[in-house]
């Protein structure tokens, strides 16, 4: 009777052994590489009463991972454009101008929903965390003080949603993140005199409003080395003692690296 019971326990739990390893299944990693071109269209009453846009260089790198249901990813990018007033003050002869460079850093995860069709595609949600820096080098036209700097740090919580497609020989993704947590750092004078820099607070939901929007495709996903397209689109609003108004949005192309376990 014991040996019995004993095979039965074996059996068991050679089963649950079995279940857990195939619904893990394989780990997929993949790092990317994406360079394109950035647009911003800002408005910070901090520098300026008047609105800024401009265009210039973006880049991007990605690690992701996906096991099972899961996918986890982390990403850092950079840009730089120089912006101008989209309408120029009427008394300036030479308009005034802005050096601006962002830096961004995301993480975050996803679950996919089970059940998903060919047709229908897939939809995962999770949480995201982003943290976005920005520098903005004021130069002033016609006056004794040619250049003030400025910034502004937001970092942000919020769930993000996910829909993926096959569509020919790719994968067609779309993305919304809408953040409900915010901290702020926005100094309201010149970040060259440090006696101001870091006040971090937090911001409530009635001050802060941000949705982050992206459209990527994949080309061939099954393979080790691929590319893909991408374009996003991020707006947010800032209620605070100097408000600030952003939209940002880049369009870039980079070249995958797939690695680790394949199905």
């Amino acid at each position: 009777m014991r040996e019995l019971l004993s095979a039965a326990a074996a059996v068991l739990c050679a089963w649950s052994t079995v279940r857990a390893q195939a619904g893990d299944g394989p780990t997929q990693r993949a790092l990317t590489i994406s360079l394109g071109v950035a647009q911003e269209t800002r408005r910070d009453d901090t520098d300026s009463p008047l609105a800024y846009s401009g265009a210039g260089p973006a880049g991007q790198i990605a690690f992701d991972w996906t096991r099972a249901a899961r996918h986890g990813y982390v990403s850092l990018s950079a840009s730089e454009a120089t912006i101008t007033p989209r309408v120029s003050p009427a008394e300036a002869d030479v308009p005034p101008e802005e050096a601006f460079n962002s830096y961004a850093f995301e993480a975050g995860m996803d679950w996919r929903f089970r059940g998903g069709s060919a047709r229908a595609g897939e939809f995962a949600l999770g949480a995201e965390f982003g943290a976005t820096f920005t520098l903005a080098r004021h130069m002033y036209a016609g006056q004794d003080l040619s250049q003030q700097n400025f910034d502004l740090g937001v970092a942000t919580l919020g769930p993000v949603a996910r829909w993926t497609r096959r569509v020919g020989a790719g994968d067609f993704t779309a993305s919304l993140g809408v953040p409900l947590i915010a901290f702020v750092d926005h100094p309201y004078a010149d970040v060259r005199y440090a006696t101001q820099l870091m006040n971090i607070h937090f911001v409530p939901l009635s001050q802060f409003h941000q949705a982050n929007a992206g459209l990527s495709y994949a080309f061939r996903p099954e393979s080790r080395i691929g590319v893909t397209a991408t374009y996003r689109v991020g707006i947010m609003e800032l209620d605070d003692l100097e408000p600030v108004r952003r939209v940002a949005q880049s369009l870039s192309v980079g070249v995958v690296k797939r690695f680790g376990a394949r199905p």
